[in-house]
């Protein structure tokens, strides 16, 4: 035997045969106080059960032999009370289990709730399908007939349900308006003070039998407010009473989180649509961009072609004059004739420029890996095999490689590098290279040379069509070259600048973009 259990079995005897002495309510009461010790000490029934047989065995066997029945009948009233001591404490402990597992439960919907809404917001739901999410968990947890979201039109003075749920079903989306005097002090809600409204106090209407008849005696308004603005309230309600704080809690708390969400969405709504029109305006505009570069596009070529012809009269008549009628000519009407033929065979070049403009703009594109440095290499070699006795360097970066149309990176390179081939014309030493650097907008290609320059005030100039910062006497060229690698870069998705100084050369930088960026 232990020594708890010790301690009670000395006293347990002379009580128990005090109480069979005398069978009152003051020695019956002294079983429970030790029943009492015996939960105090961390002793079990079992424990007061075989205490027991063994106090009784001791008295019956001493008592007279017709007394012993008696007397175990008797004992057994003392062993009850004593044991009722542990019955109240497991019916406590039971229903204190059964009060926690129940708290719990609705810790777990009021979460679910809660996860409920910022679901909706991540997945950037309406205002009205985030509050159906949540009201009728919301109206079962607060165990109240009714739960109703609230948008408030303050302009209008309105209430209109975003949701709504009762006992039998819920309504979804608006169409159910009324009064915003139904939702009690409006300066109390900016406050973000809940408000309490007593359905009887309100003036007779259909909204005041409709809530009657849902069984709303009474209700709390529970104010949306996000950014500082009332936007609209969580109302529930049902009998009169009081509501408690975890209804309060749980009401303040689903509030405080609606209106944040039903904020979201309408901003995410206002951006969608905004984006959406701005889109749409940029499709429109794009379009009708394309439909008149097109028609541009469309009217220069047949500009260029129907010009071709009268040029080549001109040209031709003015050949056949000065072949067939050359005596008959002094040598101002010669010289006159071979002015309007060099004009004409001009202006056959300005054309065929012009026309090959178009077709840069209009080619499809076709981007693969180029090795660059391989197409200069050959442009290089054209070039210097042109003029074979100039004195000319050309370095070429080798392992150059991007991602581009070959077809028109030939005629950038072509256009580049002649263009730096002619400037140097004038030069003893020709030095021209092509060659890249990286520096904060990536890969950074340019063709360099010790040309003629040009003054840097005039450079937005020097990529526009026809565009010339030299005379022709100087220099020959139809000003269209620049304006065409322009066009082929921009539609490549890169940038390029010039840099010069006069008599000092100049300096053609460009850059490619990926396919992203491509036109």
């Amino acid at each position: 035997m232990s020594e708890r259990l010790e301690g009670i079995a000395h006293e347990y005897g002379p009580a128990l045969q005090a109480y069979l002495k005398r069978c009152d309510e003051l020695t019956l009461s002294h079983a429970y106080q030790l029943g009492r010790r015996a939960l105090g000490d961390g002793l079990g029934v079992m424990d007061m059960v075989s205490l027991h047989r063994s106090a009784v065995e001791s008295i019956v066997a001493e008592a007279p032999v017709e007394q012993r029945s008696g007397l175990a009948a008797s004992a057994l009233d003392f062993l009850r009370e004593l044991l009722s001591a542990f019955e109240t404490t497991f019916r406590g402990h039971h229903e204190a289990n059964e009060r926690l597992a129940s708290a719990h439960e609705r810790h777990i919907k009021r979460l679910h709730i809660l996860h409920e809404i910022e679901h909706a917001v991540v997945a950037n739901k309406s205002p009205g399908d985030i509050a159906a999410a949540v009201i009728k968990p919301l109206r079962d947890l607060l165990q109240v007939p009714r739960a109703i979201v609230n948008a408030f039109d303050l302009a209008a003075g309105e209430v209109e349900w975003i949701a709504a749920a009762g006992r039998r079903r819920v309504h979804v989306g608006p169409g159910v308006r009324y009064s915003i005097k139904m939702m009690g002090s409006l300066e109390a809600l900016m406050r973000n003070e809940p408000q309490i409204v007593n359905t009887h106090s309100l003036p007779p209407g259909p909204e005041v039998d409709a809530l009657l008849a849902s069984g709303v005696h009474q209700y709390m308004v529970m104010p949306m407010i996000a950014g500082g603005v009332l936007i609209g309230a969580l109302s529930f309600g049902g009998e009169p009473g009081t509501y408690s704080a975890e209804q309060v809690e749980v009401a303040q708390e689903v509030a405080m989180q609606l209106a944040i969400a039903v904020m979201q969405a309408r901003l995410y709504a206002t951006v969608k649509r905004h984006t959406e029109e701005l889109e749409l305006r940029v499709r429109d505009r794009t379009r009708e961009l394309q439909n008149a570069n097109k028609s541009l596009e469309a009217f220069s070529y047949s500009v260029a072609h129907d010009l071709r012809a009268p040029l080549r009269s001109i040209d031709g008549f003015s050949k056949l004059i000065l072949e067939d009628y050359q005596a008959k000519l002094d040598d101002r009407g010669k010289k006159y004739l071979d002015h309007v033929r060099t004009s004409a065979q001009h202006m056959g070049l300005l054309i065929d420029a012009l026309l090959s403009l178009a077709r840069v703009t209009r080619a499809n594109m076709q981007r693969t890996e180029v090795d660059l440095s391989a197409i200069a290499s050959r442009i290089a070699d054209r070039l210097q095999g042109t003029s074979p006795n100039r004195r000319a360097e050309i370095l070429v970066e080798q392992s150059m490689q991007a991602e581009c149309d070959s077809k028109l990176l030939t005629v950038v390179l072509e256009n580049l590098l002649g263009n730096a081939w002619k400037f140097t014309s004038g030069r003893e030493l020709a030095r021209i290279a092509f060659g890249r650097q990286e520096d904060e907008r990536g890969t950074v290609y340019f063709v360099r040379d010790n040309g003629a320059g040009f003054d840097m005030r005039y450079v937005d100039k020097l990529f526009g069509a026809f565009q010339r910062l030299h005379s022709v006497t100087e220099f020959e060229g139809t000003g269209v070259g620049l304006a065409t690698v322009q066009r082929i870069i921009h539609r490549h998705g890169g940038e390029v600048w010039a840099e010069a100084k006069v008599n000092e050369g100049a300096t053609i930088s460009f850059t490619l973009r990926d396919r992203s960026t491509a036109v």
